[in-house]
């Protein structure tokens, strides 16, 4: 076309509005905002993190009258250890750009400050992702620590098809038994097809992860499975919806636990495969020849993930980030690079998840509409 420019375009300028980045890109996680808002410790330094914990009890029992005590020391205390895992979002700029043409009148947006928000957005983003991931298996090893580890026995797969024999560098089902011991549940069926989500598998899984007065306070899925829950549970019952006081939307209540959606959460219908944030869409595992009875699973069977649900006790988390002023999430500032006018800046973190108890917590996949 000659000339390239009509002539309406030539003599009219473009309307911008609204004058905002509108994004449809992100995603909304309350876990992320249970973590820091229930389980935030800053990290002050050191090798590593460490949590200790008791994993069995001293001797005792009922005696004769005037015949000795077993007097032997029991060892009862270990600890898990965590190491620091760092990240990055890079925000490069063209000084031309900023300096020159994205400014005045004529700039309805600041491309600088939208693409500072946007880094702040992919650092949570990736954080909460790799929330739902893991720390230990090849490929992941610079990773957070994340729930599915801690949610393990040692001989179910958790979600993503790993056993995680080991949690905070403890070895499961050794010298310190059960301890730290979080069994999945299974919900589908004999054949390793999803199944329908029951109220007893809720309750089941539920109490199973309470321990007196600790109860789970939260509920997380997808939205997938939280409208299965809805529709499938309780079919004519109307849910009494609440507004959760951290996350500021509207929930509902399974017991003592508040149930919210979070779009990152692992879902076969809603997860995806992102190649910078991560991955959270579900797949297929082969179920071990020997499950445990208490996960339900089938014996060496091909299992479709489909949705997955956890109950969490975040007052059983902890959040760990720094208290380093720029790898708390903070920016570097911008630094020119060599030969040209490109500008760099980084938003840096350092931050790990520990589980201080497995056992007040429970994962459950095999969930389908």
């Amino acid at each position: 076309m000659d000339p390239n420019i009509q002539e309406i375009n030539a003599v009219t300028k473009f309307e911008i509005y609204p004058s905002v980045v509108t994004d449809n890109f992100f995603l909304a996680t309350p876990l992320l905002a249970y973590w820091r808002d229930h389980c935030l410790v800053p990290f002050t330094g050191g090798t590593w993190m460490q949590a200790p914990f008791r994993y069995a009890s001293l001797i005792g029992g009922f005696t004769a009258p005037g015949s000795n005590y077993n007097l032997t020391k029991r060892p009862t205390i270990s600890a898990m250890q965590f190491g620091t895992r760092y990240g990055y979002v890079a925000i490069p700029e063209y000084e031309e750009e900023v300096r020159v043409e994205n400014k005045g009148p004529n700039a309805v947006v600041s491309l600088l400050e939208a693409d500072m928000q946007n880094g702040i957005d992919t650092a949570n983003a990736i954080v909460a992702v790799n929330s739902n991931l893991n720390g230990q298996t090849a490929g992941r090893t610079l990773a957070i620590n994340g729930w599915p580890e801690a949610l393990n026995n040692g001989v179910d797969p958790s979600w993503d098809g790993n056993i995680y024999t080991t949690y905070g560098q403890i070895t499961r089902n050794g010298a310190v038994g059960s301890a730290l011991n979080s069994v999945p549940m299974w919900c589908g069926d004999a054949a390793g097809n999803t199944g329908v989500i029951q109220y007893a598998q809720l309750e089941e899984a539920y109490q199973d992860a309470s321990i007196g007065k600790k109860e789970p306070n939260l509920g997380v899925g997808n939205k997938a499975v939280i409208a299965y829950i809805k529709e499938k549970m309780v079919v004519q019952q109307r849910f009494q919806q609440e507004r959760d006081p951290v996350w500021g939307v509207t929930g509902f209540r399974l017991n003592n636990a508040m149930v919210l959606k979070d779009d990152y959460f692992p879902s076969l219908r809603y997860g995806q495969n992102d190649p910078i944030l991560g991955n959270w869409l579900t797949s297929t595992f082969t179920s071990p020849a020997s499950p445990s009875a208490q996960s339900g699973l089938p014996v060496s069977t091909v299992c479709t993930v489909g949705e997955v649900f956890c109950f969490f006790n975040t007052f059983d988390w902890l959040f760990r980030i720094t208290d380093d002023e720029l790898y708390g999430f903070g920016f570097s500032g911008f630094v020119p690079t060599q030969n040209n006018s490109r500008i760099v800046g980084t938003i840096r973190w350092m931050v790990n998840m520990e589980c201080v108890s497995p056992r007040t917590q429970k994962q459950l996949y095999g969930i389908g509409g």
